[in-house]
């Protein structure tokens, strides 16, 4: 629902070269825009402080005073004592269109030495926003005309709505600041044609306001309700089936809030880089609507999103149920290598690259050996080294790269030379190197691996090797046996904390091989310089009918994610509830009693887990029961309000809304938020997830490894403060003598 439209000035784009309406300016065409006071990380896209307040506050629907010099008026004397002043208009709601400007003239009303009645003394006072600039500012000179912001530079960020703070600030005598505040409301109205560029009638918003018809009202199927977005994701879908009337041609997808209604009107459409399923249809989001989305919304809570249906002539329409789905405060930073199964090779994508297709890192041919496939991945958390285990299951020799910044560009045929790899062009000592799954320590100088493979030449691992837990030299990646940890059981799935106390494992129940073991729990050593601690049993081994594994932590090291795999007891599918979840889907497909979803805990003994609920619910399209493995969190904490979230990544078999899946085990990268002080106080802290939207969609991907080498933009300089307020007026001369 729209907000009543307020009558404004409004300019266009041409109108905004004074200091005003860009943001602050140095009058030469260069804008400056920073964070604001709300943004404290360093990948944050735009101002999102305290002041994008409440959505509830009252709405002034009066005229605005516009003009001149209106409200500068000398009603003050030349000398008083300023009390009991004010803004006027006070907690103003107003909307703008994409692409334009509005202006505001702002009065400042007081009291001059306690006298009544009020009057004018905005000339006492300069202005300035000191939070939601970004939303509209005043002039540099602190006068009181506001002006909602455009862009003047390619590279400025976005047009946006929101909530600025409306600052005033004058000075009684005795050299006393008198600081005052209201706020200002601003929604941006955008409608915009199909970014597919099919062909619509004249004026097809028009065409919504016919009869209701529920026949005509489509089914959202994504994104799923609840969903919470980072701002810097650049590309959304919305997928939909159409109702039962068979001649609606023509659809209006709406996503509103107090701070944005931005509306396309659109045909039913497809999706790049796949298919949909049957008679599904799909909008997807160009850059323009999704920056005035997440720039207007981030950190602000619910938009609604709603889809309608009518026909070319708006005989009469029908409307969706609506979902709500969020955008986060601020951006999600980093770089992300994720394992492409259907090839065998390792992708690196940098989050929130515009235009830009992740690429082949690693791939069967690049190391110089006989191209078996690549996988099982670990980096370290600064990006620069990578360790991968080649040729997969009863193999597992080490491919290792001690500087990243070598590998050739563009991927192969490039990378065919193998001298740029520290290990795994050497069939002798790789053979005498193996690793299946591995974590690197904060500072990259090791890593730590398990390998209980069955090898092709000394057959299956002894117990010991099996037990241990094998360091790695960073800069070699060759095994460090003088640092070998025995252990009193299988280990697997590594986990070094960011802090680098502790090192989490799997504490395999049941040996099959690394990627293939039954009935796990889960452990946590502390380590001390090179000392590992005896481990403590976090959450026991249960068997049968459940596995719990592949502990991975959280930024901050205050918790672990992991999976659990539950299957029915005395059953054939419990014979498979296993770690691999690639291998053991095939046999479980289609079966209504196998779920694996992502779990919590803290990293203490004996610890309470936490089931994931909502990263666990299903989505519209979801027939079967949720299957999600390897959780994996980026590396960064993110502000959002007065707390933080988390994000992370696991593989998972959901249906990736109405897009048509390659096969029935296909697994897809989807994307969590995770709110980390509800999940320490005991309770559910996920959001609704989405799938990663720049992955191929014709392949299988997983194992998805964050690091923080590749960053996300720099957040803009702060801006400059506010001019000054002008001094009190002298006081009055003394009479004359008599």
């Amino acid at each position: 629902m729209r907000l009543d439209f307020l009558f404004v000035v409004v300019v266009a784009s041409a109108a905004c070269v004074g200091a005003s309406a860009c943001g602050s300016s140095n009058g030469g065409g260069i804008s400056v825009f920073d964070g604001g006071t709300g943004s404290k990380d360093s990948g944050g896209l735009q101002d999102t402080g305290a002041s994008r307040g409440d959505a509830t506050r009252p709405r002034d629907s009066g005229g605005i005073k516009l003009g001149g010099d209106a409200g500068r008026g000398d009603a003050a004397p030349a000398s008083e004592t300023l009390s009991m002043v004010h803004i006027v208009p006070a907690d103003k709601v107003i909307t703008v269109a994409a692409g334009l400007a509005s202006s505001l003239d702002y009065t400042v009303m007081g009291v001059i030495n306690g006298a009544l009645p009020e009057v004018d003394v905005t000339s006492r006072f300069v202005f300035y926003v000191p939070a939601g600039y970004l939303v509209a500012d005043f002039p540099l000179d602190g006068s009181p005309t506001l002006s909602t912001r455009l862009p003047a530079l390619p590279t400025d960020p976005p047009q946006q709505g929101g909530v600025a703070t409306i600052q005033a600030q004058a000075m009684n005598p005795g050299g006393k600041l008198l600081t005052i505040t209201t706020s200002l409301t601003v929604q941006l109205l955008a409608t915009l044609p199909d970014p597919s560029g099919a062909t619509l009638p004249a004026s097809p918003s028009a065409l919504f306001g016919g009869p209701v018809d529920t026949t005509r009202a489509p089914t959202l199927a994504y994104p799923n309700n609840g969903t919470m977005l980072p701002p810097n994701l650049q590309q959304l879908e919305v997928h939909w089936t159409p109702g039962s009337a068979k001649n609606t041609t023509l659809y209006q997808i709406e996503f509103s809030s107090p701070y944005a209604d931005i509306v396309y009107d659109a045909r039913c459409g497809v999706v790049s880089n796949g298919s949909l399923i049957g008679g599904a249809c799909a909008l997807q989001l160009d850059a323009t609507g999704y920056a005035y989305l997440a720039a207007s919304n981030a950190g602000t809570g619910n938009v609604a999103l709603t889809v309608k249906g009518t026909d070319d002539t708006g005989t009469s329409y029908g409307t969706s149920s609506s979902f709500n789905i969020q955008f986060a405060q601020n951006s999600v930073n980093g770089g992300v290598y994720y394992w492409d199964v259907t090839n065998t090779q390792i992708m690196d994508f940098q989050f929130g690259s515009v235009g830009v297709s992740p690429q082949i890192f690693m791939a069967p041919g690049n190391y110089g050996t006989d191209g078996t496939c690549v996988g099982c991945h670990a980096i370290s958390p600064d990006g620069t080294k990578i360790a991968a285990s080649m040729g997969g299951q009863g193999d597992g020799r080490i491919i290792y790269l001690n500087n990243t910044a070598s590998v050739p560009v563009p991927p192969p045929p490039a990378r065919t030379d193998p001298t740029y790899l520290t290990l795994g062009t050497n069939n002798t000592i790789d053979t005498a190197n193996h690793m299946q799954f591995a974590s690197f320590d904060p500072a990259g100088d090791q890593f730590v691996s398990v390998f209980g493979e069955t090898s092709t030449s000394s057959g299956t691992p002894s117990t010991p090797d099996m037990n241990k837990l094998w360091f790695h030299d960073g800069t070699t990646g060759l095994i460090n046996l003088a640092s070998t940890v025995v252990l009193t059981f299988e280990p697997d799935h590594p986990s070094w904390s960011p802090d680098g106390t502790m090192i989490a494992m799997t504490h395999v129940g049941v040996h099959g091989t690394s990627q293939r073991m039954f009935s796990g729990g889960i452990d946590v050593a502390t380590w001390a310089g090179a000392v590992l601690g005896t481990p403590a049993v976090v959450l026991p081994s249960l068997s049968p009918g459940m596995n719990q594994f592949n502990p991975s932590f959280v930024p901050d090291s205050s918790f672990l994610l992991y999976s659990v795999a539950s299957c029915p007891v005395g059953s054939e599918v419990n014979d498979n509830c296993d770690s691999d979840i690639v291998d053991n889907l095939d046999e479980v497909v289609g079966t209504t009693t196998y779920t694996t979803t992502t779990w919590a805990v803290k990293p203490t003994a004996a610890a309470t887990p936490v089931h994931l609920d909502n990263a666990a619910a299903e989505g519209v399209a979801d027939t079967l029961p949720t299957i999600d493995t390897f959780p994996r969190s980026t590396p960064f904490k993110t502000i959002e309000g007065t707390g933080e979230l988390f994000w992370f990544t696991v593989a998972s078999q959901r249906a990736p809304g109405l897009r048509q899946k390659t096969g029935g085990t296909q697994q897809l990268l989807w994307m969590f938020a995770i709110d980390p002080s509800k999940i320490l106080a005991g309770t559910d802290g996920s959001y609704t997830g989405f799938f990663l939207p720049f992955q191929d969609f014709t392949t299988s991907n997983h194992i998805a490894e964050w690091t923080q080498q590749i960053v996300g933009p720099v957040p803009p300089p702060p801006p400059p403060p506010p001019p000054p307020p002008p001094p009190p007026p002298p006081p009055p001369p003394p009479p004359p003598a008599r």
